[in-house]
């Protein structure tokens, strides 16, 4: 073990744990975004799944790199499997090139093995990428959809062998955010990114689509009769394309987002592939 640092798992429960990781996301994205501990209280420990798994590195009292994910659910070949979402890595600038990413998130997944889960799955920008496939053995399930239309119809193109399985309990916590998402019928709607402090009632992301049969689980207003927004779709395995929708431009969208896969079971699992999962944006984005 490098000897300017220290390994720890925490599960952010302890305040000062949450103020500490506060501190070291708002160094790095320092100009660009500003991180309050609600955001991360919401994710790491009101989570239905379960509670954050997370290893850092600490240099005396101070967290210098972290990395987390959380539990998830998904429907395999109609098993309910235990897994993981990937959700953050930040090193410290100071302390950068010294392997952190690499060691905390291989401690991660040991950890979140030990305790049930058999998969990891994430959604890697070009920045990220390489590590996760380089050294962490993840394979690329292909890039996600990024597109513009309107319809509602949002659907699985075809049967699927994988989908992130929604309880009612995780779905309400997923979704029933008064103030930051948007009921369209069926649909779940947030702000678009550039837009969401003004608020813009005609553009807005796609969410993704809730079972008929868990409607009643949503609490926040339906708007489907006052208004058509258009949705921007990212996911992958839908009928969005046969619906109408259409490529955004390369020079107004962000960079690929690839949809990543660790099978920790040695092989046991089916091979993910992108014709045969389904996910929506609500299944990964934090915002």
């Amino acid at each position: 073990m490098n000897e300017e640092y220290r390994i720890e798992r925490l599960d952010f429960s302890n305040s000062e744990d949450m103020q500490r990781l506060v501190s070291l996301q708002n160094v790095v994205y320092k100009g660009k975004h500003h991180f309050e501990e609600d955001l991360f209280k919401y994710w790491y420990l009101d989570n239905p799944n379960g509670k954050v798994i997370s290893f850092n590195a600490l240099d005396e009292d101070v967290i210098v790199a972290h990395y987390a994910v959380i539990p998830i659910e998904m429907l395999v070949e109609n098993r309910l499997v235990k897994g993981a979402l990937s959700m953050a890595t930040v090193t410290h600038p100071d302390y950068r090139g010294k392997g952190l990413f690499k060691e905390l998130a291989q401690k991660t997944y040991e950890y979140a093995s030990e305790v049930g889960c058999e998969f990891i799955i994430g959604v890697a920008n070009e920045n990220s990428f390489p590590g996760f496939i380089k050294h962490l053995g993840f394979y690329e399930v292909g890039q996600l959809d990024v597109l513009l239309g309107i319809n509602d119809g949002i659907r699985p193109s075809s049967k699927k062998t994988y989908s992130i399985h929604w309880s009612r309990e995780s779905l309400s916590w997923r979704v029933n955010r008064e103030g930051d998402y948007k009921r369209h019928a069926n649909t779940i709607l947030g702000y678009y990114p550039a837009l969401k402090m003004k608020k813009c009632p005609f553009l807005h992301t796609f969410l993704g689509i809730v079972p008929q049969e868990l409607s009643d689980v949503l609490t926040i207003v339906d708007t489907s009769k006052f208004f058509r927004p258009i949705n921007l779709y990212v996911g992958m395995g839908s009928n969005a394309k046969d619906i109408g929708y259409k490529k955004v431009p390369s020079f107004i969208k962000h960079s690929p987002f690839h949809l990543i896969f660790l099978d920790m079971t040695g092989g046991t699992l089916p091979k993910m592939t992108k014709d045969n999962v389904f996910f929506q944006l609500m299944d990964f984005d934090v915002a």
